[in-house]
């Protein structure tokens, strides 16, 4: 039996794909914390927008997952039911200061071994014609694509049900003691062969009460929109300076998002409001008919080294496997964080740079 803390996007996903191994799965869940990372995500999947100077290693993880989207994408049926497109992307600039930034941005992508495409405002307007006259190029950067967030879990959860596996809704899960193959939480107790910890931004928590182990990770909080846009219809993904806008189905626009620093607090400020907002006049046009349908809020499991932490905790226990701190990316690297885990689980040959993402890089 596989326990797995977490039913976010990356413990679903692990339960998927250990069941479909002939694993046995439970997977614990609250329903007490708002703010779970999957619900404010966009669900981009675009590696090379992403990167980082300094973080190869992490740029080579989100290309093997993206090879990974890709293979899943030809399953026409799949894709539909999770909002899966391969809509590629566009970074906009919208003066032309944005433009010099975009030259740049083509440069580092060149060194990265990636060819991207600068476009005039004629040729950008002819691929996205509902977007600012004002605008004065964009740089085209082919399959960085987008999933729908909440489409896939509601697929993974199904499946997860499907085949067998357990989805646990308890309070809050603040610690974990382990003995001969048990595991008690919130006064209960579950054989197990394995536990794999994936709650996010609270698997710090939950690993420091237990064992007394303290991981340098913070909570990053994210707002995003959904928005109603009946006269606004985009083809591509879309990079602005300060928001990113994927269009779904249904004429919605879902808009992201905001990062900041401030703890566990989940409430909506008027000034991430307005930093949102502000963002969206000064880059699309016609938002007098836009309708707000909702506002989402996240917070996103950051480690200061950039890095998520995947693989077992072995100076408490080879049976404890740590799967959080994805960041932004945890949609994106679901896949083959699924998979890495999986290879420990069935004690497989892990690839030396999975290695480098262990808790052992702490010397904890």
């Amino acid at each position: 039996m596989i326990i797995i803390l977490g039913a976010g996007i990356i413990g679903l996903s692990l339960g998927y794909d250990l069941l479909n191994k002939g694993k046995k799965v439970k997977i614990f869940d609250t329903s007490d914390i708002k703010a779970k990372s999957t619900i404010a995500s966009v669900g981009m999947l675009a590696p090379l927008i992403e990167a980082k100077p300094l973080e190869r290693k992490l740029f080579d993880l989100m290309i093997e997952s993206k090879i990974i989207w890709e293979k899943l994408q030809k399953n026409t049926n799949f894709s539909k039911i999770v909002g899966l497109k391969n809509n590629s992307s566009l970074m906009i600039a919208l003066n032309k200061d944005d433009e010099e930034k975009l030259r740049f941005k083509q440069k580092f992508f060149e060194t990265l071994g990636y060819d991207s495409i600068i476009l005039s405002k004629n040729e950008t307007l002819r691929m996205e014609p509902f977007l600012n006259s004002n605008i004065v190029g964009s740089l085209f950067c082919d399959k960085q694509n987008q999933v729908n967030p909440m489409l896939y879990k509601n697929f993974l959860i199904k499946e997860v049900l499907g085949l067998g596996g357990e989805i646990i809704y308890e309070k809050k899960i603040k610690s974990i003691t382990i003995k001969k193959k048990k595991i008690l939480l919130n006064d209960k107790s579950f054989g197990f062969d394995k536990v794999v910890i994936s709650c996010g931004v609270w698997s710090n928590e939950i690993i420091y009460n237990s064992f007394g182990i303290k991981f340098p990770t913070r909570p990053l909080k994210g707002i995003s929109l959904l928005l109603k846009a009946p006269l606004l219809k985009f083809n591509h993904n879309l990079w602005f300076k300060n928001i990113y806008i994927a269009q779904r189905e249904n004429e919605i626009l879902a808009v992201g998002a905001t990062e900041e620093e401030k703890g566990f607090d989940s409430s909506v400020k008027m000034d991430e409001l307005f930093f949102l907002t502000n963002s969206l006049w000064e880059s699309l046009p016609k938002l007098e008919d836009v309708t707000l349908n909702e506002i989402k809020v996240g917070l996103r499991p950051a480690v200061y080294d950039g890095n998520p932490i995947i693989g077992p905790l072995e100076s408490v226990s080879p049976d404890i496997i740590c799967n959080f701190g994805h960041y932004r990316n945890g949609i994106l690297l679901a896949p083959i964080t699924s998979q890495i885990i999986s290879q420990y689980i069935f004690e497989e040959n892990i690839a030396k740079e999975h290695k480098f993402f262990s808790p052992k890089r702490f010397n904890l």
